[in-house]
């Protein structure tokens, strides 16, 4: 027999804007099935002279909902300057001595027995060869000032996803620009160019320069952390020497402004199958409809609220996959029209019937022809 459902009251969630991941939790929030077990991208550091905001990506294995890693150092030149929901960032200080330095930094969690260690290793002093400043930075752009203390060299000016050091596995910054180098080569070889034909005067966008330059880059990926980076270096054909050693800045992008958008929604539930029926009350643009079931890890409970993660986890895996059609040639347009609702539309979708659902909706926009992002607090209904 068809049931129809009205549903009322929608939960209207909130945002806290800081840097997420997906971490593994227990559906019981306060009381592991096991002991948690912590693990890390990297359990040593080689970092230069000059110090910076250095990213420690981790996981949680059996963790408690909405708990994340403690973090301490041993030594005062540096600090822990925020632990995320995927990252400890580690603040080191520019050494002032002319040998290197050591330190420790333990991350113990609740519920875990043994603490984890990375050792850290500081170069020597170095003479700051380059800083930064961010002169702009919304949910998808940021402009970026290079300013080098000696005109004249060349030096690499560029800047690159966090999140790259993580699922590459690289902390050392010699073999991250040797790696940047032959991924290059071997673009300069397809094009029968030297390596420095291609980076000198060929690549568009330009990477090289010799004086204080001004970068702007678009598409950014909305609540995603960056790596601003420069480097001193010279070509001779295809070879190429680092002359001064990289310089980086994280950056954090922020979310974009989310909107107070409402939906009336009423659900039809028959054997095998849903009609989802939703009339947006404030909003003309496009939106997206997702049917999630208990077993996802974007799943809430009736009564709980939606966690950080996930929600910045929705948005960016909307943003991926709207990323990914745009660069594989659909146009924006054809996108929003073809993977979003407008208006007020009737979904037909498969269900199993003995699985609990949730229905998640929020707007989407792209300004200016842009990649389309998350642009409203999604509403949470049940079925």
């Amino acid at each position: 027999m068809d049931k129809m459902i009205r549903i009322k009251n929608f939960l209207l969630l909130s945002l806290v804007a800081v840097t997420l991941s997906v971490v593994g939790c227990n559906d019981n929030d306060d009381v592991p099935k096991g002991e948690s077990v912590v693990t890390l991208d990297t359990y040593e550091l080689n970092i230069d002279g000059g110090g910076g905001d250095i990213p420690i990506f981790y996981g949680v294995e059996n963790g408690l909902r909405g708990v994340r890693p403690n973090a301490t150092v041993n030594v005062d030149w540096m600090s822990i300057k925020e632990v995320t929901n995927h990252s400890i960032v580690v603040s080191i200080k520019p050494s002032d001595i002319n040998e290197e330095r050591y330190g420790i930094v333990t991350v113990s969690y609740k519920n875990m027995a043994k603490n984890v260690r990375v050792f850290v290793t500081q170069d020597k002093q170095l003479l700051n060869k380059f800083s930064f400043e961010v002169l702009q930075k919304n949910y998808n752009s940021c402009t970026i000032k290079y300013k080098p203390t000696e005109k004249g060299r060349t030096f690499m000016a560029n800047i690159i996803d966090a999140e790259y050091f993580r699922q590459s596995g690289i902390s050392d910054l010699t073999q991250f620009i040797a790696n940047e180098m032959a991924s290059y080569r071997t673009l300069a070889e397809r094009n029968q160019l030297t390596l420095e034909e291609l980076l000198t005067s060929r690549i568009n966008p330009q990477l090289i320069y010799k004086e204080e330059v001004v970068r702007t880059f678009e598409n950014m990926q909305p609540g995603a952390s960056y790596v601003v980076y420069a480097y001193g270096v010279s070509f001779n054909g295809n070879e190429y020497t680092v002359t001064i050693p990289m310089h980086q800045y994280l950056l954090e992008i922020p979310m974009p402004e989310l909107y107070d958008v409402s939906f009336d929604v009423s659900v039809w539930l028959q054997e095998g199958y849903a009609d989802i029926s939703i009339s947006p009350k404030n909003w003309s643009g496009y939106y997206v409809v997702q049917l999630i079931p208990e077993t996802s890890f974007y799943y809430v409970p009736k009564g709980e609220r939606l966690s950080d993660t996930s929600l910045r986890a929705m948005s960016n895996d909307f943003y991926k996959q709207a990323r990914q059609a745009v660069q594989g040639g659909v146009t924006v347009d054809a996108f929003l029209k073809g993977s979003c609702q407008q208006g007020n539309r009737s979904i037909k979708v498969s269900i199993d019937s003995n699985t609990r659902y949730m229905i998640a909706i929020f707007a989407v926009e792209s300004k200016n022809g842009s990649i389309p992002v998350m642009c409203s607090m999604p509403y949470i209904a049940y079925m």
